[in-house]
């Protein structure tokens, strides 16, 4: 490097230096870089030698100590308060369900379970977890995207084949923890799929046909297990394949093609065919299967606006702290609570839209899409389902019920859209090389 180009490199390290946030610094220099280069050979042309043109153009940049103000006030890492409001907001609600379902026995042997000081604990991992992502730099995923993909196939074929049965659902079995790795997988085919398709080519045929099948084969694997969590992955897969460009054709034939696997199995497999025939009609079988959806009915009917307190018997309604903690929202507090509820979840959900909408780099921009599609799906199947709307298809509350995995993996999720919002100005982490 000679002299004169270290003039340039030293007045954008000034620069730099007066940049906090160290993240934009691969960004800012090379958009420092470029535009110096721009001008010295603007200014060459204009007859100056290069010593002269380097000068020149470092004095139309302006003040090193100015511009470096100026850029740490641009780039300044901000904190997205109008993600988190809500998502506290909805958590610590939660986390009240847990104390009142435990404390009047709402639950049979609630006390005995620890609802509510689990919760708390799970509460507080998630939030540690949250902040750290929060913090740590979620551009650095896109390398290991092919990686967890692959992990993620592997635990669920383990868990399909090994896993440990718990209400007939099976769950990995990791030695000090049985997890259901099902609920969460979602999760990490967000950020493996977000990676994978990020620049992917769908005008290629061969590569529109494995892009299928990257999609397809995770579908199968949890279609054979939790129908709900197949319904979220087919739709932020389908939203991956309209943001990433596929052709109309490729994604009307892929979403038919995995909506028939769910459907495949609703078909073959009489428990789940009855249990979609019942929510039809409940009366069928008052004693069986429809006894859940006229029980829930019941319940809703008698709520009122303010609700009816704290009394319901645990014979009511059964796992009202997992499955129906929305329900039980509605009795005990009411419709009023219902609908704050639901407009704090809204929120939520347009802000991660408008997080996508504001990022620059595509990856960031199909994680957090990614992220707003499956939350969504999770929370109209959970509160339709607790409404008497859908079938029982066992869906979590995001941040409300109970359970580690999904809460701990809920507040992750938080902490990777707040790392997006935080870089949303910025491009994919550059090579050193490319900078120097």
């Amino acid at each position: 490097m000679g002299l004169d180009n270290r003039k340039i490199e030293e007045y954008i390290n000034n620069v730099c230096t007066l940049v906090k946030n160290k993240d934009a610094h691969s960004d800012i220099k090379l958009e420092l870089k470029d535009h110096l280069e721009l001008l010295k050979e603007e200014a060459i042309q204009t007859g100056l030698s290069e010593e002269d043109a380097i000068d020149k153009a470092i004095a139309h940049m302006g003040d090193s100590e100015l511009v470096g103000k100026q850029l740490n006030k641009t780039h300044k890492a901000k904190l997205d308060l109008k993600t988190l409001i809500p998502v506290l907001s909805i958590s610590l609600f939660g986390l009240l369900m847990m104390y009142f379902i435990q404390t009047n026995s709402v639950v049979a042997d609630a006390k005995n379970i620890k609802i509510f000081e689990k919760s708390l604990v799970f509460y507080s991992i998630g939030t540690v977890l949250m902040i750290g992502l929060y913090i740590f730099d979620y551009r650095k995923l896109f390398k290991y995207s092919k990686y967890m993909y692959a992990g993620t196939i592997a635990v669920l074929v383990l868990t399909s084949f090994f896993g440990v049965k718990v209400n007939g659902i099976p769950y990995l079995n990791i030695g000090f923890a049985i997890v259901n790795f099902t609920d969460i997988s979602p999760f990490f085919l967000v950020i493996a799929l977000a990676g994978i398709f990020e620049a992917w080519n769908w005008d290629n045929s061969l590569k529109a046909l494995l892009g299928i099948g990257i999609m397809f084969l995770p579908i199968i694997l949890l279609s054979k297990i939790s129908l709900s969590t197949a319904a979220i992955c087919i739709v932020f897969c389908s939203i991956f394949m309209i943001v990433s460009k596929a052709r109309r054709m490729q994604i009307i034939i892929s979403i038919a093609a995995v909506t028939i696997v769910p459907y495949f199995y609703i078909i073959v497999e009489p428990y789940r065919s009855k249990r979609m025939f019942t929510f039809l009609n409940p009366s069928s079988d008052p004693q069986g299967m429809g006894w859940l959806y006229i029980q829930l009915h019941k319940t809703l009917s008698s709520a009122g606006f303010l609700g009816n307190g704290f009394n319901l018997n645990p014979r009511t309604i059964p796992d009202v702290h997992t499955d129906f903690v929305f329900a039980y929202i509605v009795y005990s507090f009411g419709w009023l609570a219902a609908i704050i509820t639901i407009i704090f979840i809204a929120f939520f959900i347009i802000r991660m839209m408008n997080t996508a909408k504001a990022t620059k780099y595509s990856y960031g921009k199909l994680l957090v899409i990614g992220f707003a599609a499956a939350f969504t799906t999770q929370f109209i199947l959970s509160i339709a389902t607790n409404l008497g709307f859908s079938p029982l298809f066992g869906v979590t509350m995001p941040f409300m019920s109970f359970g580690g995995s999904h809460i701990i993996t809920d507040m992750m999720s938080v902490g990777l859209i707040l790392s997006v919002y935080r870089r949303k100005n910025l491009g994919p982490v550059l090579p050193e090389e490319r900078l120097a």
